[in-house]
């Protein structure tokens, strides 16, 4: 677990003393983190439905596909 996930947590009330911090706190980071990929797959999916972007709809699928596929921990389009 990195130093600033240690200080949100802190800053959020998560108990440092409690025998399962740094279990929580990872799982806890993991939701936010697949929350947000999902957020921003389903905002590209909306661009990809607005006829501005209609010539560039190939483009923002696969941006779409590699956001998710972030979470999957699966090599993605981008190799990010």
């Amino acid at each position: 677990m990195n130093k600033q996930l240690k200080e949100l947590a802190e800053q959020a009330g998560f108990d440092k003393h409690h025998a399962e911090y740094d279990i929580r706190i990872e799982r806890f980071a993991e939701l936010v983190r697949q929350d947000e990929r999902e957020a921003c797959a389903d905002l590209v999916f909306k661009m990809a439905q607005l006829p501005e972007f209609d010539a560039a709809w190939v483009v923002l699928h696969e941006a779409q596909s590699a956001i998710r596929a972030r979470g999957n921990n699966e090599q993605d389009l981008f190799n990010y």
